[in-house]
């Protein structure tokens, strides 16, 4: 049986995640921005959560995880880094296996927008949780130097089969299509995702969930090999990682 998910808003931007194996009643939170909002999320669906998948250690991702462990005993799993703000039981990171019920994730190492950060890879489930390596249409600000790595990452996340669903950490959906908009002018995809955000926007409608095939033909950051992209910027011909570089670089100033 197919994964259950359920995706809300937290704090004000955030992505909560809810992750339920029907068959076994297992339950996982994918980071806990707040505990009192994914408690009341599981409540509210009537499941129980048992775990924690951690994607990273920046604290609006881990802030609630002490407060929901105590109040569930829930097992947390997550990079070594993220220790430092959550009671990790578990460190996971490159290669590493987590089940949520009858669901397996390997864990993949994806740092760039964090020294510590992984994304869990549910290969049979078509789903992968990339945290805030990739958004809707867009992709986390950089760690100084690290721009090499989060390319990476990007690239290894968009090597995917295009049906694979992905949950990322943040609704940064309006902004990013509007970035993606200026940068590829002539995509008809990317227009038509942009009225769709704005319709959104206007309606309160959280959107934080995606698939690879989407973030392909409209996700600038996705499409730093081709050549609309590099055009846009003045670099025609630069290698796809540099293009990816000068992509971030002008979102920053976006």
């Amino acid at each position: 049986m197919p994964l259950d998910i359920h995706v809300f808003r937290t704090l004000s931007d955030n992505a909560g995640a809810l992750l339920h194996d029907p068959a076994t009643g297992a339950c996982a939170a994918v980071d806990v921005p707040d505990a009192s909002d994914v408690l009341a999320a599981a409540r509210a669906k009537g499941w129980t959560i048992r775990q924690v998948l951690v994607t990273h250690e920046h604290a609006d991702h881990v802030q609630g995880i002490a407060a929901l462990k105590q109040a569930t005993g829930a097992r947390v799993y997550g990079p070594d880094a993220a220790r430092a703000g959550a009671p990790v039981d578990v460190v996971v990171g490159e290669g590493d296996r987590v089940s949520v019920g009858g669901h397996a994730f390997e864990t993949w190492a994806t740092p760039g927008h964090a020294e510590g950060h992984v994304s869990f890879i549910g290969r049979e489930a078509g789903l992968a949780l990339v945290g805030d390596v990739v958004f809707v249409m867009g992709c986390g600000r950089v760690m100084p130097g690290r721009m090499e790595a989060m390319w990476t990452s990007l690239s290894r996340i968009m090597a995917l089969p295009d049906a694979t669903r992905l949950i990322t950490g943040h609704d940064y959906t309006l902004s990013n299509a509007r970035f993606a908009a200026a940068m590829d002018p002539s995509n008809a995809a990317v227009a038509a995702r942009l009225a769709e955000a704005e319709a959104a926007k206007a309606e309160g409608r959280f959107w934080a969930v995606t698939t690879i095939g989407e973030e392909k033909a409209t996700n600038p950051f996705f499409r730093a090999g081709e050549q609309a992209l590099a055009a846009t910027l003045g670099i025609v011909g630069k290698p796809a990682g540099e293009v990816f570089a000068a992509l971030r670089e002008a979102k920053n100033k976006f």
